[in-house]
């Protein structure tokens, strides 16, 4: 049996649906534009290539918060607990998260998250009911109940008796105060990113012709003479680089890597503190 929705007042949704884009706005300069990873301070391009398995799209993230490298560092160690030492699971965390950036009109956020959302179990038609009403789609009552935490916790309005005890029938102390912190985490992240008006990391732009994308080629140069063994390539790049057992020289797992790996590389040859690897990129 569906239980009836929190009859307490929602802010009127502010995010289209996916499936129904609005109009591109004009582009907007950011506030305060995010740095260029050559001017990240070291603990904060670790930091990144740590979390490599997060995922790409974090660079103007990253780019901002290096504004202030000591908040940066205490803000994504959060986020690293919150991602890697949670107690809610993959599937509830990125609910939880497009939720609150959906409400919140947290644009650079929802986007972020829709594939760690696949990637966790969501189906695409679960990830585009994240941005529409609750009525919309048959959730499940522990991931009903959760939702509707956050339409409440997003608007900053009281969470009533029934809803949390709701809540305690589907998560343990632990992980009810994990919500809480990952609902504010979020909703944080959100507002600093739209005040700023921090874009999105700009995938590939496809050729406007309609022709099919130029493939172009990536030659990577490595220095083993010169390489201090710091990893830091093969946190950034595991699909190109390993670290020799031997000596903890890095050497090539791809040389001539595809095109899908470019970013990582570029990534990598930017990270490595001896500059030991160059890139040859030609059509």
């Amino acid at each position: 049996m569906t239980t009836s929705p929190v009859n307490t007042p929602l802010p009127t949704p502010l995010r289209t649906p996916p499936d129904t884009p609005p109009d591109t706005p004009p582009r907007i300069p950011p506030r305060i534009p995010p740095l260029l990873p050559s001017e990240w301070p070291p603990v904060l391009r670790s930091l990144l290539a740590d979390s490599h398995q997060d995922g790409p799209g974090r660079e103007n993230l990253f780019g901002t918060l290096a504004h202030h490298p000591a908040l940066a560092h205490a803000w994504l160690s959060l986020a690293r607990v919150l991602t890697h030492e949670g107690t809610l699971g993959h599937r509830r965390r990125e609910l939880v998260v497009l939720r609150i950036a959906h409400r919140l009109d947290g644009t650079y956020v929802y986007e972020r998250h829709r594939a760690p959302a696949a990637e966790a179990g969501l189906t695409a038609a679960e990830i585009a009911a994240t941005a529409a009403g609750l009525d919309t789609h048959s959730w499940v009552e522990e991931e009903l109940v959760l939702l509707q935490a956050c339409d409440l916790l997003a608007a900053n309005a009281p969470v009533p008796d029934g809803l949390w005890d709701r809540l305690t029938r589907v998560l343990r102390p632990e992980q009810l105060v994990e919500l809480l912190v990952l609902a504010g985490q979020s909703a944080t992240m959100c507002t600093a990113l739209n005040v700023l008006r921090t874009p999105s990391d700009a995938p590939s732009a496809a050729p406007s012709d309609g022709a099919p994308a130029r493939q172009r080629h990536l030659t990577v140069h490595l220095d083993r003479e010169r390489c201090c063994s710091a990893g830091q390539c093969v946190g950034a790049a595991p699909e190109v680089f390993e670290q020799d057992e031997s000596d903890g020289r890095v050497t090539f797992l791809v040389p001539e890597p595809d095109q899908r790996y470019a970013a990582d590389v570029r990534l990598a040859a930017d990270l490595c503190p001896s500059g030991a690897i160059t890139l040859v990129d030609t059509p």
